[in-house]
């Protein structure tokens, strides 16, 4: 972030950083300062966050982390001049969502896409933001899990070996260096790609179960659109060519997280 990003964190909180802090060592750690800092407020006060702020956001370059303003590509409904047809230019945009359906849902920060598209690394990690999403390799998959996600002849003689290999998304990673098996570590969110059970059984199986909840399944036979393994593979986090590295949880996404929650006024 830089220092006109530390301002306009100060900027919606005001008053509320009057709180004794250490005095700041270095502009790094000044930077994390600021961000603890509004963490801080949100999580202590009930702050009420304008449509005002969400407007600058949606302007302001690394916002969200290293990248460009989100009006920079997204300023129309039409898809062909603007990325998924969504426009993030007014109050009315950002509620009418896009081509990829609603970007968030008044009063439930968990709804639509937004919480997503900003967190959602794509996969495999380090994958160029320009990376075609219709590979072979995800075609295949795509078909597959719109057919029933049946542990057929395409599961075994397409699908499953893609996850063995380096480049079959557009990466230079193979899946199962990640995903070998239900117990992290070493497989990260429990998920193993190396079988159709472990495929079908889904992510954090064991974390879950520990909590009296069932695994997060990352195929729904049938339906891709809603399968987390094909999004994954197919949609980038934003803003478009942010580092895999950069932190998931950026502050001003849980600012927005709180205006979507409180309703998402567009006053």
């Amino acid at each position: 972030m830089n220092k006109l990003m530390k301002l306009s964190l100060a900027a919606v909180l005001g008053s509320a950083f009057a709180f004794n802090a250490p005095a700041i060592a270095s502009e790094d750690e000044g930077m994390e300062d600021a961000q603890a800092a509004v963490m801080h407020v949100l999580e202590n006060y009930d702050i009420p966050i304008t449509y005002d702020y969400i407007s600058m956001l949606m302007r302001l370059p690394n916002a969200f982390g290293e990248g460009a303003a989100c009006i920079v590509c997204h300023t129309s409904n039409d898809p062909k001049k603007s990325p998924a047809g969504l426009d993030l230019s007014s109050c009315e945009g950002i509620k009418k969502g896009g081509t990829g359906g609603a970007m968030i849902t008044p009063g439930k920060h968990t709804g639509g896409t937004f919480r997503r598209r900003m967190r959602d690394n794509r996969m495999p990690l380090g994958v160029r933001f320009d990376t075609a999403s219709d590979l072979p390799a995800i075609m295949d998959l795509k078909k597959w899990i719109a057919d029933g996600a049946k542990n057929d002849a395409n599961f075994k003689q397409k699908v499953l070996p893609s996850f063995k290999s380096e480049t079959a998304f557009g990466g230079e990673q193979a899946c199962t260096e990640c995903h070998m098996s239900n117990q992290e570590p070493p497989s990260f969110h429990e998920l193993d790609l190396t079988s159709y059970e472990g495929v079908m059984l889904g992510a954090d199986a064991v974390a879950k179960a520990a909590e009296g909840l069932p695994p997060v399944k990352v195929v729904i036979p049938g339906d891709p659109i809603k399968s987390k393994m094909y999004l994954r593979v197919t949609e980038n986090r934003m803003p478009g060519g942010i580092s895999a590295s950069e932190g998931r949880d950026h502050p001003n996404m849980h600012v927005m997280f709180r205006w979507i929650d409180q309703g998402a006024s567009c006053n």
